[in-house]
């Protein structure tokens, strides 16, 4: 289990605790993104698709692991877990 601890996240249960913290506040700051949705710009396909690509394709690779890394270093700081 050691070696799937790429992140260096302090125990299994803070792990999957800073998981489903992290989550569940992705959930309450994208619902009203998705409620409200965006402004129309009159661009190309291609350069949209370049933008989203970049915004929301890297954005949902990096962010995940930087938000779990520093709720997990706030769990075990606070001994919750």
């Amino acid at each position: 289990l050691g070696a799937l601890n790429i992140m260096g996240l302090a125990t299994p249960e803070s792990a999957v605790l800073s998981a489903v913290i992290f989550n569940a506040l992705i959930i309450i700051f994208l619902v009203p993104l998705a409620l409200q949705g965006v402004k129309y710009r009159p661009l190309g396909a291609s350069v949209v698709l370049r933008n989203n690509a970049l915004i929301y394709g890297v954005g949902g690779l990096i962010v995940p692991f930087i938000g779990i890394k520093l709720i997990d270093m706030l769990v075990t700081a606070l001994h919750v877990v």
